[in-house]
């Protein structure tokens, strides 16, 4: 069956945070307009123009403007140290257009000396603009400011070198969501096999489609090809398999031998991610333990979702130390909350080499949480939310490096946040995206948390805003990452907008460079990365 004529017979749930086409009535107003805000202090740091040069891959996804759908763009860019696209080419697929494959003319860029900048992309549809911060001169983020969309995600450095055929090549993970053929959330992990001449040998994958669970579904046939025309040059192509008796087509871009990105084409599906490749993944329980911290977002029940939480492998099949937070359309929740029990995971035997295993815990006042994930190595992967009703995924990493303080948190970070608010005077609701720069200080008497960012924000009477100035005193983090002397980790962003607005998260540690966040304000649900900036 062609994914196009594939449909499940499941009445559909809400939508996902990642398409965000969700009505959450309840919701507090956002952002307005209007009034005077305070203007950011001089940039300082190490970052310039010349930070940014050479050929990168990026993937975004968000809501378009025009019809309010879920939408996604992968493409490449080239920038020449100087604030000059020289070259590019993307792949977007809108509700209102289909799928486009567009050449980009010449275009500019700037970055200032704390990562922030504008890109903006010029194509035959005209100019699209972007805010971005730079991580290192390796990838950034990147938000869509321009009012046309607001969509949100990554640009990496690519290795030209990989651009061949043989540049697709070895085991890879994967993860994709967004939308099937009926316009339902989505939700696709799994591995393939790649020999770097055309063919993948062999795959599995679980589909999580609107909310019914798949369970492992090998592959059946599939295969790869270069884009002739483009492949040599930004390393375009598309690769295609079936499972289950559907099959999947996508186009992707190559980062390196190690990652690939990747846009659904084809049909009326939409889904898009990235593979990872794979190196000594755990074969048994044994040889999987350690701390690990996981972030998903998608759809629950009633509405959008997100997940965050932490937890200790036994190397035995048990699960220990388990904490989380589950913003449900605004219903947060801390586990445990009531009773944990039934706390395991398993390393599935039925597919050696496939990094599949599955995990799953239960509270007794919040119910059952089921996860299955696909391991990259043994320090991390993408996992697949399965619970009842919900349809969310996302990143699996080992915590490391603790105890954690505020001293060894301190320095300048890039952000990324996406998430979905809405305005109760206007009744309007949609995607909101931010991208920006934060400074975090051990000091907490003169607050400890500074920054800029620019966000869209769909839902609010101004629609993006730029240079805001962020402040706080709220981020604490315990020894372990998650809990101080009982207490949940916490961080607390003002943004000086007009009015001002305050969002709260809770900070899940990774390790000294990495920070993932979930919001825990019942006016929105939002989550995402901060990493720490290497000019």
């Amino acid at each position: 069956m062609n994914r196009a004529n594939a449909r499940h017979s499941l009445k559909p749930v809400r939508c996902l945070a990642l398409p965000l086409a969700v009505l959450l009535a309840s919701f507090a107003a956002a952002c307005g307009g209007g009034g005077s805000v305070p203007t950011p202090p001089p940039p300082a740091g190490g970052f310039s123009a010349s930070t940014l040069k050479g050929q990168y891959a990026f993937s975004m996804s968000g809501q378009d403007g025009a019809t309010g759908s879920f939408f996604a763009r992968v493409g490449s860019f080239t920038a020449d140290g100087n604030g000059n696209i020289t070259a590019g080419i993307e792949d977007v697929n809108t509700a209102l257009n289909g799928p486009q494959t567009l050449a980009f003319s010449s275009s500019t860029y700037s970055v200032q000396a704390d990562g922030r900048g504008i890109l903006n992309l010029i194509n035959e549809t005209g100019q699209l603009s972007f805010s971005i911060t730079m991580i290192s001169p390796n990838q950034g983020l990147i938000a869509e400011t321009d009012l046309t969309a607001t969509a949100s995600g990554t640009f990496v450095l690519q290795d030209p070198t990989s651009f061949t055929t043989a540049g697709f090549n070895g085991n890879y993970v994967f993860d994709v969501s967004g939308l099937d053929p009926a316009g339902a959330p989505d939700s696709i992990v799994g591995q393939m096999i790649s020999n770097g001449n055309g063919s993948v040998t062999s795959g599995v994958l679980d589909e999580n489609d609107n909310a019914v669970a798949s369970g492992a579904q090998p592959f059946t046939s599939a295969s790869y090809q270069l884009d002739a025309t483009n492949g040599p040059t930004s390393g375009r192509g598309v690769v295609g398999f079936t499972a289950n008796g559907i099959t999947y087509n996508y186009i992707f871009y190559i980062v390196s031998g190690s990652r690939i990105r990747m846009m659904e084409s084809g049909s009326t599906a939409l889904t898009v991610g990235d593979a990872y490749s794979q190196s000594s993944v755990p074969s048994a329980n044994s040889t999987f333990s350690g701390s690990f911290v996981l972030l998903t977002a998608g759809t629950g029940k009633s509405g959008p979702l997100t997940r965050i939480g932490r937890f200790s492998a036994d190397g035995n099949g048990g699960l220990n130390s388990i904490y989380a937070h589950t913003n449900d359309t605004g219903t947060v929740a801390q586990v445990p909350k009531g009773t944990l029990s039934a706390t395991n995971y398993a390393i599935d035997p039925n597919f050696p080499g496939s990094g599949r295993g599955t995990l799953t815990f239960t509270d007794s006042s919040l119910g059952t949480f089921s996860f299955v994930f696909y391991l990259s190595s043994a320090s991390g992967g993408v996992i697949q939310d399965i619970s009842k009703n919900n349809v969310d995924d996302g990143n699996l990493q080992m915590q490391v490096g603790s105890p954690f303080s505020l001293s060894g948190l301190a320095g300048d970070y890039a952000a990324s946040f996406t998430g979905v608010s809405s305005n109760s005077s206007t009744g309007a609701t949609a995607e909101e995206d931010y991208v920006g720069h934060l400074n975090f200080s051990d000091s907490t008497s003169n607050g400890n948390v500074s920054g800029a960012v620019d966000f869209s924000e769909f839902s609010s009477n101004q629609g993006a805003f730029f240079n805001i100035v962020v402040s706080g005193n709220g981020l604490s983090v315990g020894g372990d990452g998650t809990t101080s002397s009982g207490m949940r980790n916490a961080l607390q962003l003002k943004f000086n907008t007009s009015p001002s607005s305050t969002l709260d998260f809770v900070p899940y540690v990774v390790d000294s460079q990495h920070l993932w966040v979930a919001g825990t304000d019942s006016n929105r649900v939002i989550s995402g990365m901060i990493t720490l900036q290497a000019p």
